[in-house]
């Protein structure tokens, strides 16, 4: 260590690592200046400190500064038009399903769903064929909480493991009929992998994955048998 006076004149030099670091008991070092020292080293009242410097090797440091390239955002302004009324095209009335015909009992209404025919045609073909004839689309055999979900898939959102899990034949039966393959095969893991195979339901799962063509499902079965 080198101190100087502030003409920049030598008025001190350490090269004995002792006179300014110091050792404990368990002979570890620590890194400042014994205040001793420092003393010794004032000019005037105060001192500078030279700090010399050497560049590592560009192989063990990155000199170059990391540059933030932002992602290309797609994806996101898609999902932002989900189930947006000003832009879409076609409007969706789903539900309701399985109502007692029953005059004491109020029949709810559908649900209301505003989608994009450019963005069905990509992600879901076989429901943008159901909406070609019209503005207006009525679905009575989906709940509407599971078509929500197949819905925002096809604008690129992602379901949760746990509605997967608990909507998983739901979804299987909608996104088969919607031609929705990727969510189908995400859902029929779901299903396979939650569902216990036994004696008392070996034969519906198997009529199942054969009528809804699920191999995952049916391998399963057969790992059973």
């Amino acid at each position: 260590m080198v101190v100087r006076d502030s003409y920049l004149k030598e008025v001190a030099h350490f090269s004995d690592r002792s006179d300014l670091f110091w050792l404990d008991q368990y002979s570890r070092v620590f890194d400042f200046a014994k205040r001793t020292a420092l003393l010794k080293a004032l000019v005037n009242g105060t001192f500078t400190i030279e700090v010399r410097m050497r560049l590592c090797e560009s192989s063990t440091i990155n000199t170059r500064a990391q540059q933030f390239i932002p992602s290309n955002p797609i994806n996101k302004n898609i999902l932002s038009t989900f189930m947006d009324e000003e832009s879409s095209d076609v409007v969706i009335e789903v539900g309701p399903t399985n109502i007692t015909k029953s005059p004491k009992k109020h029949k709810p209404s559908p649900v209301s769903f505003y989608a994009h025919r450019f963005i069905l045609h990509v992600s879901a073909p076989a429901l943008a064929e159901m909406c070609e004839n019209g503005e207006n689309v009525s679905i009575t055999d989906v709940d509407p909480g599971v078509f929500q979900l197949i819905l925002c898939y096809a604008y690129g959102g992602t379901l949760s493991d746990e509605d997967t899990q608990v909507n998983a034949k739901e979804i299987i039966d909608a996104a088969d009929r919607f031609g929705m393959l990727n969510l189908k095969l995400e859902a029929e893991a779901s299903y396979a992998n939650s569902t216990d195979i036994d004696l008392d339901n070996v034969m519906d799962n198997l009529l199942y994955a054969d009528a809804k063509n699920c191999a995952l499902l049916k391998e399963a079965v057969i790992e059973f048998v």
